[in-house]
């Protein structure tokens, strides 16, 4: 067997070394290269979708405001029909509220008119019991009248019938 000197094997390793080293180098730089046009591709598609869905975004944002809008409008029409059937029912209550108190009146003055009559008819001592009852009657409203007095002035208000 025949030795190699050591010169020439070191020599052959470090030229094998290097040509293997550019290799992987230019391996690498292929791998980056790719990978950096694809992920600048990637960001292209990333960007475009990102505009179509801002835009799509924006489109649906004034579907919706132009719904609302059309909303709000029929809401306020809404609002003018009920607050114009509503005043009418106020003035139909007003009417109706008065129409009652003049009924009530009515019935006063016929209930007054029935009892004048009966006590007429049945005597003088049916016209003094009647009068008894009224002057009860007018007593326990004089009582009422000077309990709301005190009330009214413990709150420090003065009123011309107190």
């Amino acid at each position: 067997m025949k030795i190699i000197p050591r010169k020439i094997i070191q020599r052959d390793v470090n030229k094998s070394l290097l040509v293997l080293n550019m290799f992987f180098l230019l391996l690498f730089l292929a791998f980056t290269v790719y990978y950096q046009i694809a992920l600048k591709n990637t960001l292209k598609e990333k960007d475009g979708y990102s505009e179509k869905i801002g835009d799509i975004t924006a489109q649906a944002v004034m579907q919706k405001m132009n719904k609302s809008d059309t909303a709000k409008e029929l809401a306020l029409i809404d609002k003018v029909v009920l607050e114009n059937k509503y005043s009418e029912l106020l003035a139909q209550k007003e009417k109706l509220e008065e129409d009652k108190e003049a009924l009530k009146g009515e019935i006063t003055i016929l209930n007054s008119q029935i009892e004048y009559h009966q006590a007429r008819l049945e005597g003088p001592v049916a016209q003094f019991r009647l009068i008894q009852e009224k002057n009860a009657e007018i007593q326990k409203l004089n009582e009422k009248i000077g309990l709301l007095c005190l009330k009214i002035g413990s709150y420090n208000i003065t009123a011309k019938e107190c």
